[in-house]
C-alpha cells in the first residue's frame, strides 16, 4: 500500500531521520537523551500530511493561528540550556503543536504544557494521546494567568519571546531550577536566549546565550478558528 500523498516512505523517512540526527551532531549537540528523545517522536506526527517532509528536516514549520514549530535545532538548543532530568517537573509555555511537549515527555518526569489558543490546545492533546503519552498535562490557558494551583517547577521552558519573564514565571520555578527563553531585541526580529537560573532564597541568575528568532508571547485566551 503506497502511503498517503505527501508522507515519506518508511526507508526515505528513516534516512532522513538519520540525516537530521547527523547535522544535530555536527551543529555540537551531543547529549545522547536529548538526542534520542528529538528522534523518537515523530515530528511528522505534528505538522500533518501536508508538511510530513518538512518534518524530517531541520526547518521551521508553520502552524495553525500564525504560530510556528521551530527548527530541531533550535528546539536543540533551547533544551540543551533548560537541561531536563528524568525527575524534573516541567512547564512549557506554548505548546503549539505539542511535538516539544513530547520531546519533553521523555526527558522529563511529568510536564505541564499550556497554549493560549484552544484550537491548538485540542490538537496537540490529541496527538499526544495517540502516540499513549501520559506524563503531559496539555492546557488550554493564559500563560500570564496561570493558576498558583499549578505548583513549583523544577524547569520552565517559555517558547515566545518577552521582554522580561513575568514574576509569576520566576515565582513558580523552585530553588535551583531553571527557565529559558527568548527575549525581545530592541526594534528587531533578532532576539537572544536567556537562561534564568534561581540559586538560593529569591536570587536569580542571568545568562545570555545565541541570538534566535521567535514569536512574542501573546498574552489572553483565543480560540483560533
Amino acid at each position: 500500500m503506497e502511503p498517503p500523498s505527501g508522507v515519506p516512505a518508511a526507508d526515505a523517512r528513516a534516512e532522513a531521520k538519520a540525516q537530521l540526527q547527523l547535522r544535530l551532531r555536527a551543529k555540537g549537540f551531543r547529549d545522547l537523551a536529548l538526542l534520542r528523545a528529538l528522534e523518537t517522536i515523530p515530528r511528522e506526527n505534528f505538522t500533518g500530511a501536508a508538511y510530513a517532509e518538512l518534518a524530517l528536516r531541520d526547518t521551521a514549520i508553520p502552524l495553525p493561528c500564525g504560530q510556528t514549530m521551530e527548527p530541531p535545532s533550535s528546539l536543540a538548543q533551547m533544551l540543551t540550556l533548560l537541561a531536563p532530568r528524568p525527575q524534573h517537573r516541567i512547564l512549557e509555555i506554548g505548546a503549539g503543536s505539542g511535538y516539544s511537549a513530547g520531546v519533553l515527555s521523555l526527558l522529563g518526569r511529568e510536564v505541564v504544557s499550556v497554549e493560549c489558543f484552544l484550537v491548538l490546545a485540542e490538537a496537540a492533546r490529541s496527538r499526544l494521546e495517540l502516540l499513549g503519552i501520559r506524563n503531559v498535562n496539555l492546557l488550554w490557558a493564559d500563560a500570564f494567568d496561570l493558576s498558583p494551583g499549578l505548583g513549583i517547577f523544577d524547569r520552565i521552558l517559555v517558547h515566545g519571546a518577552l521582554a522580561e519573564p513575568p514574576h509569576r514565571f520566576l515565582g513558580a520555578l523552585g530553588e535551583g531550577g531553571i527557565l529559558v527563553t527568548p527575549r525581545k531585541s530592541e526594534g528587531g526580529a533578532q532576539g537572544k536566549l536567556f537562561r534564568f537560573r534561581r540559586a538560593q532564597g529569591d536570587h536569580i541568575e542571568v545568562d545570555a546565550f545565541g541570538a534566535c528568532r521567535a514569536q512574542n508571547l501573546l498574552h489572553g485566551l483565543f480560540r483560533g478558528d
